[in-house]
């Protein structure tokens, strides 16, 4: 037979992080200071915005490879149905630059930087939406940083690229950089490993022993069937519907411990599992399972809804009881 193994894998991907120097007077801020990850930050107080993006990857058997980072700003006017950007009218790109290094171990970064005024580049993409004549849409800004990958990844030739973008909303008075936009590159290699079945002595003398016991286990079963002696009970077969109920519904159901004060409330028993779930549902509930999982509640409104597990041993042995004294009378 035969199956694949993995034996080494790799992956890459970017990041941003940003920061504003305080540059205007204000009553929070001292200025000069620097703030660094924010989700927001003022116009007002720190108009422009430096970034880095940082890009590594991670292999399992070390590579060595040439990465190129080209850096753009982009400002567009996008709109569409819903969180869907389908049209776009206007874009605009200008370079921020770029970087390249050769010889990229893993594990290593590389890094660009970029610093812009954001205030300014609002008040850009405000001008031309007017001049013409106020388009539809919504304004976006965007640093975007291509990688190119070329080089040796666990022993393999790999190039590949990619793009990571950071998106810079502008709401009111503030502006906020969102999250890294932009997949990672990754790859694998995989050996195919053929084996060859063996049987040994226990194979080759237990078959016949095997078969033996195979057709002695055949006939005790008929005379089970044949005496009885494999039915089951009412109490084991409600058991058994109870088990696949409370599986069913597991997504419903959380384990608890409840305080006296809720267990004391007037109790409304509740003939299957399936209809206190279906109570849950109606007044939009949890149902708590004792922790022994013998008996499930659903507390609403002053009152307690209950159902109890059946029990198959106890229920068989007074059914049994029931049988002797009925045939001691």
């Amino acid at each position: 037979m035969t199956e694949e193994r993995q034996v080494s894998s790799w992956e890459g991907n970017g990041s941003y992080t940003t920061a504003a120097t305080v540059s205007e007077p204000n009553p929070l801020y001292a200025q000069g200071t620097e703030l660094s990850d924010r989700p927001a930050y003022f116009m007002a107080v720190s108009p422009r915005l430096d970034g880095t993006f940082a890009f590594e990857y991670q292999a399992s058997g070390g590579g060595t490879a040439d990465v190129a980072v080209q850096q753009t700003l982009v400002i567009r006017s996008v709109g569409g149905d819903g969180d869907e950007a389908t049209t776009e009218y206007w874009r605009i790109e200008e370079s921020l630059g770029g970087t390249t290094a050769s010889g990229v171990a893993s594990g290593e970064a590389v890094q660009t930087t970029f610093s812009r005024n954001v205030s300014q580049i609002a008040v850009r993409a405000s001008n031309i939406s007017e001049r013409l004549g106020g388009t539809p849409g919504s304004v976006q800004i965007m640093v975007v940083n291509t990688v190119a990958l070329d080089g040796e990844v666990n022993g393999q030739q790999v190039e590949r690229t990619a793009t990571y973008r950071l998106p810079i909303g502008i709401e009111g008075s503030t502006y906020s950089p969102a999250a890294t936009e932009g997949q990672a590159m990754t790859g694998s290699t995989t050996e195919t490993l053929t084996r060859q079945r063996t049987y040994g002595p226990l194979w080759t003398v237990g078959g016949p022993v095997l078969l033996v016991l195979g057709l002695a286990g055949v006939a005790g079963l008929a005379y089970g069937r044949y005496d009885d002696r494999f039915t089951v009970s009412e109490a084991e077969r409600n058991r058994l519907d109870f088990e696949s109920t409370r599986d069913e519904f597991d997504d419903w159901i959380t384990t608890a411990r409840l305080p006296s004060t809720v267990l004391n409330r007037p109790r409304v028993d509740v003939d299957s599992l399936d209809g206190l779930v279906d109570t849950a549902i109606d007044v939009d509930a949890r149902v708590f399972e004792r922790p022994d999982g013998e008996a499930f509640y659903v507390p609403h409104e002053g009152l307690l809804y209950v159902y109890e597990a059946p029990t198959p041993r106890l229920d068989a042995m007074l059914d049994e009881d029931g049988e002797g004294d009925e045939a001691d009378d």
